[in-house]
Parts: C-alpha cells; structure tokens; sequence
C-alpha cells in the first residue's frame, strides 16, 4: 500500500502522520479542506471518517453529509443531521458541567435520551460524557440506551454502545453491538472497534481480519495501520530482557502514601527481565524520616537491591534527576529508568522495555503510555509530536506547537502502538546512559518542575538520538498531569514561566531541525510497517 503521506503538503503531511480519533481528526479534516482542490477527495474521506468516528454528532453528521456525495455513509450521516432537535439553552446541564460533575451530568443525560430518544445531540453526549465516569462505574446503562436507538441511529447508536461495552472490559458484549452496528452501516471506524474487542477476547487472526477491513475504509489512518502492523508482528504482547544492567530511580518530596504505593507496584517487578536492577529512591527535602520510614516497610519486597538517600532541602525536580545520575551506582548502570514516586508500574514492565530496546535499539529514550488513576478509560500521556510555528510578536512568541493524538477521545486501542515521537512521558522513562550523558542533566533552569524533560528530548532530538514510543507498556499515574496549565495560583505561573523558558531556548532553526529528525523517524518507521502490511496481506491472498 502506498504511503498515504507521500506527496501531500508538508503541515498537513505530518499530521496525517500523527493521526487521531474522535473528534482528534477534525483538525485533519479541516486541514485537508484548507488545501485546496488538489485535497479535496482525502478532505472528504476525512469528513466521512470523523463523523463515523462520533456517529451521533449532528455537527460532524452535517459537514460529511455535505462532502461525502452520494455514499451509503454519507446518507446516513444526512438522516442524523436531519434528526436533530434545535440547539437551545440547558441551565441544569450548563452548570453541571461547569462543575464538571460528571455523575450528575449522566444521569440528567439518561433521563433525556429515555424521553427523547431520536434526537441524536443527547446521545452524542450521553456517548461522550459516559467514559468520564469514574473508575469502577457501571457504563451499562448508558450502553442500554445507546443500543436501543431507533430509526437512521441504530446503527450509530449501536457503534456507541460498543464502545462503551469495549471500555467497560465486556468484549464479548462490545462485540456483539459491532458486529450489529457493521451490519446496518460499515464504517472503518467501527471495524477497528471489532477488531480491539476480538483481541481482547484473544482470537488475533480474527482481530488481523476485522483490522483490514478497517484499513480498506481507511487507508490514510496512520495509526490504525501502526495498530495492525504491532499486533500482527506480536510487539503488542512482546518481553525480552533489558540487554545490560539497569538503575531504577524516583525522586519524593513529602508524598509518603503515593511512595508507598509506587513502591508496592514496583516491589511487584517480574526482575527476570533487568537482572542485578539496583532501585534508588532520593528523598528530596521531605520531613526527616518521612521516606526513610516508607521505604524501610518495603526493603523486603525488595530484596536487598532498594537503597535511600535524603536531601535537606526540596532541590527541585531536574536537580533531584541530575543528582541521581551523578550517584556512581547509577554512573556505572547500562540503562537508567527514571519513575515519579505516582506512577504505577504492571509486573511485566521491565519486559516490555526490554521489547522497546530490542525493536529500536538506537532510541534516545523511551517512554510509555500513561493512564489515569481517576480516569483509567482515557490516555493521560503518550507520544507527543513536534510542530514548528510561526511566532508572534511580542515576548510571548511560540516556535512550536505540540501535537498529542490521544487527547481527544477515549482509549479504545488506537494508541497502543510502538513509533518514534518527538517527546515522551517524563513519569517513567528508560535511557540508554550514552545517550543520558551525551546531552547532559536536566536543566536547572526548569525548576522546580515542568517542562525539563521535554526540554531533554528536544536535546536528544537535536543529535538525532529519537524518542521512541512504546504503547504496548501502560503505567497508571495517580496524580492530574498538566494541573500547571490550568491560570491560576503559583503552579500555573511557575509552569508558565518555564513554557516561555521552553520556547525562548530554541530558535527557529533548532525546533525546524527538531521536528524534522523526529518525523523523518516516524516516516521510515511507518513505511516499514507498510511493507509488513502488504507481505501479510500478500500471505493471505489480499495483496
């Protein structure tokens, strides 16, 4: 199959590179419209794709309706933009969530969908809203709902239900609303859902099968090919040792009950995969004997290779990385993985690092998929892409913008890939210690957090030492990545104040150089899954 970035105008190229889901590719959409005529049957299939991708959507219904001609989607499309209610003010619903009360906002979204179940723009956001429940809340009756959609939303409907079967971890019963869901409207997007249900059920050939389909709906999806070509090579279950010795460390200041439970997952490590690990746990100014105290009920689980050091004062986080790099029984380690003292690794961590290792031997650093505590159905962190912008006028001016495709909808598979990036995850990273070294510590100047580690990335980039992305490794992170964005209060504006730092340190040139060495990666990387793609498909009699 041909590249489907090949040729196409380089904004728009790189981030049909990126990709995205949900509502994520609207913004490919709209870029591919914004190209011109030459764009205009890719603009298209991108319309048709985002609005299969939020079925229930009146809006993305609306504009593939209009693009789309005179295809089977694109009819239906019409009917759910047709379907839908006038737009007027919910006060109750407003305030909701303005609060972001996510229980209350399902269950006022129940109460209107059971009273007004052909209006599509409150199942749309039944469908969107029901992810956001808390761990351990039932989708069922959301799901109950959303399959019981009449008329031109059945098929939409069942999509939606699906999903949330496929996020609730009921494969067997997300299967069954896909497959009904395909046989009323076939859509890439549901397809790919098929498939992540089948897999979770354990019959790959099958899931194979169910991702090819998607892929001939979808042959401009990056990710969805990344996807296929990881399961079908086996990367996505894939252990292997960690090829020399390793030093895991993780810096705390005055987070003893987060520790501990860091620690109790990573007490938990299957070692095989890192023989000798040594763990070095710095206390970084807290209350004297806070983290000792920790780390002493813990040192059995251990086995002799956790060991403690304290700081009198809080030296901030690129300091605390610099510190423990600097201690020789890191110094003399083959490979260094740093973790925040909140994140939560599986058992098998070490194994899969060692597959990222094995696959991209030569990466500056690798990083992982982060999931939230409090929000486990959505992807907190991934693989962030480098894209250079003009800059504005003023002192405020910014030379890049960060692309991050797992923002925008909920984690139905479609980022559990392995691909180069630009920036990964600082809450548990492995380096190769040549590549620690080459570029230096982290810099200081990004104290007392935020930002140090992209910052490192962006160094690594420049030697054209490239992050890889190791999707198949989920970390758990108990704390609310990014609460520094949010104006407000002294986080937001030390935050602030190392984003100007951030852009200020790079001129024009290096981020251009930047993004380039990391999207040639990502390009070289995506062809060589193509070719895997069309010999499999070859094997199978498809080619």
């Amino acid at each position: 199959m041909t590249d489907p970035c090949h040729g196409l105008p380089g904004p728009l190229s790189r981030l049909l590179a990126v990709g995205g889901s949900g509502a994520g590719l609207i913004p490919l959409r709209d870029a591919a419209l914004a190209a011109g005529p030459a764009q205009a049957v890719l603009g298209a299939a991108l319309a048709l794709d985002a609005w299969a991708e939020t079925p229930l959507d009146p809006a993305a219904a609306a504009v593939a309706a209009r693009l789309g001609g005179d295809s089977p989607q694109a009819l239906a499309a019409a009917l759910v933009a047709a379907a839908a209610g006038p737009a007027g003010p919910e006060p109750y619903y407003e305030r909701l969530a303005g609060r972001r009360d996510t229980g209350r906002m399902v269950a006022y979204l129940l109460e209107r969908c059971r009273k007004e179940r052909a209006e599509p723009s409150w199942l749309a956001r039944l469908a969107r809203i029901a992810p956001m429940l808390p761990a351990g809340d039932d989708l069922a009756e959301a799901e109950g709902v959303l399959a019981a959609a009449p008329g031109p939303l059945a098929a939409p409907g069942a999509m939606a239900a699906g999903e949330l079967a496929l996020l609730a971890g009921r494969a067997e019963a997300a299967e069954t609303h896909l497959r009904r869901a395909l046989a009323l409207l076939p859509t890439g997007a549901a397809a790919f859902r098929l498939a992540e249900a089948l897999l979770a059920q354990g019959r790959r050939g099958e899931a194979l099968a169910a991702y090819a389909v998607a892929r001939d709906f979808r042959p401009w999806d990056t990710l969805l090919a990344a996807r296929a070509a990881d399961v079908a090579a086996g990367r996505d279950t894939a252990l292997a040792r960690l090829p020399g010795s390793l030093a895991v460390v993780l810096y705390c200041w005055n987070a003893p009950d987060l520790l501990a439970a860091a620690l109790d997952a990573l007490a938990a490590s299957d070692w095989r995969h890192a023989l000798g690990a040594k763990v070095v746990v710095l206390d970084n100014g807290s209350p004297d004997g806070v983290v000792s105290a920790v780390a002493a009920a813990v040192a059995a689980a251990f086995g002799g290779r956790l060991s403690t050091l304290r700081l009198p004062v809080n030296v901030g986080a690129p300091a605390a990385r610099n510190w423990l790099a600097a201690l020789p029984e890191v110094r003399e380690s083959d490979y260094v993985a740093y973790l925040d003292d909140d994140a939560y690794v599986p058992p098998d961590w070490l194994g899969r690092f060692g597959a990222a290792v094995a696959a991209a031997p030569g990466a500056g650093v690798w990083g992982c998929r982060v999931a939230a505590k409090d929000a486990p159905r959505f992807i907190q962190c991934g693989d962030a892409h480098l894209l250079p912008t003009p800059r504005g006028e003023g002192a405020f001016g910014r030379g890049f913008e960060l692309a991050r495709p797992w923002l925008a909808a909920p984690d139905w598979g479609q980022l559990r890939v392995a691909r180069p990036c630009a920036s990964v995850t600082g809450c548990c990273h492995l380096f190769a210690r040549p590549a620690l070294d080459a570029v230096g510590g982290f810099d200081i100047r990004f104290s007392p957090t935020q930002y140090d580690d992209l910052d490192h990335d962006l160094r690594l980039l420049l030697r054209r030492e490239v992050p890889h992305y190791w999707g198949h490794l989920t970390v758990v992170h108990a704390k609310t990545t990014g609460a520094a964005g949010q104006p407000g209060g002294s986080a937001w504006g030390s935050g602030f104040a190392n984003q100007l730092k951030l852009h200020g340190k790079y001129d024009d040139d290096a981020v251009a150089a930047a993004s380039d060495a990391a999207f040639a990666a990502l390009a070289a990387d995506r062809e060589e899954k193509l070719r895997q793609l069309d010999a499999l498909a070859g094997e199978d009699g498809r080619g």
